[in-house]
């Protein structure tokens, strides 16, 4: 670890700490790419490089998420009932999904990249040319069973879209709770970053004990928990506790469709990067 590289680590910890506090969708749309060049360049490949990239974005993902739901509460902001609804089921299908790629090598970068760039161009085309009617989603508002019984199915399609993409599950949530549900981008938001935390958990926890194929790759990255690399998850960790609060104090003064053309652009430049490196390969 030299003193450039922590210092990366950090500047990438506060771009993703304000960006997830800006749009709810966990950061890991930026994490992904990041942590992608990180581990190639210790010459991590295959099977080994998509599990440590997933196991290190989530567990990234677990305290981001906390940050961002601890300061969503503190406004006022905070919807715990929807959170856990859609989160527990989603906690059970991410880990199963885990435990399959974990006990195979069927799931290869090239097919991870795929998923990823799939999601990334759905979510882009969504954000940038639909417009949703969105209603105010208030905290008394009582949850009918249909909306209960779609919440549960949407748990357990987000829970296995994270474990397979590495993505918090924010690509499926705030479109289905905007679009399908009608609430406002920014409620969507503070209950689609709860349920990203409890997705992530999940999912880090089951790459915490599972061991590394290769010793050497040990080797190569002390401070290793499983799959979990702690030398470079604190430089980001730092970064994410300074931002996060930031990214959600701006995001209650922006307009949603600003939000949602802010989020579409990013989106879209991480696509044409994707399928960039894609055509390389």
């Amino acid at each position: 670890m030299t003193l450039t590289l922590i210092m990366l680590l950090f500047l990438l910890g506060l771009l993703t700490g304000f960006y997830s506090g800006l749009l709810g969708t966990g950061g890991n749309i930026i994490i992904i790419p990041a942590l992608d060049l990180l581990f190639v360049y210790y010459n991590i490949e295959g099977i080994e490089l998509v599990k440590y990239i997933i196991a290190n974005s989530l567990f990234i993902t677990v305290f981001l998420g906390f940050f961002v739901s601890l300061k969503q509460y503190r406004i006022d902001n905070f919807y715990l009932r929807e959170v856990l609804v859609i989160g527990i089921p989603g906690m059970i299908s991410a880990y199963i999904m885990t435990e399959f790629i974990n006990s195979s090598n069927w799931y290869n970068k090239f097919a991870f990249d795929l998923l990823f760039l799939i999601l990334l161009i759905l979510l882009a085309v969504r954000l940038l040319f639909f417009k949703t009617n969105e209603q105010e989603f208030e905290k008394n508002q009582k949850v009918k069973k249909s909306r209960i019984i779609k919440f549960i199915n949407l748990g357990f399609l987000t829970g296995c879209i994270t474990s397979l993409s590495g993505m918090g599950g924010g690509v499926i949530l705030i479109p289905f709770l905007t679009d399908i549900n009608k609430i406002s981008i920014k409620k969507a938001s503070s209950i689609s970053i709860g349920v990203i935390m409890l997705l992530a958990f999940s999912v880090s926890t089951n790459y915490a004990f599972a061991n590394p194929s290769s010793t050497i790759i040990a080797e190569k990255l002390p401070w290793q928990i499983g799959y979990i690399s702690i030398q470079f998850f604190l430089p980001i960790l730092v970064g994410i506790m300074i931002a996060s609060t930031y990214g959600v104090k701006v995001a209650q003064k922006t307009s949603s469709q600003k939000l949602r053309i802010t989020f579409g652009i990013i989106v879209s430049i991480l696509c044409l990067k994707m399928i960039y490196n894609i055509l390389l390969k």
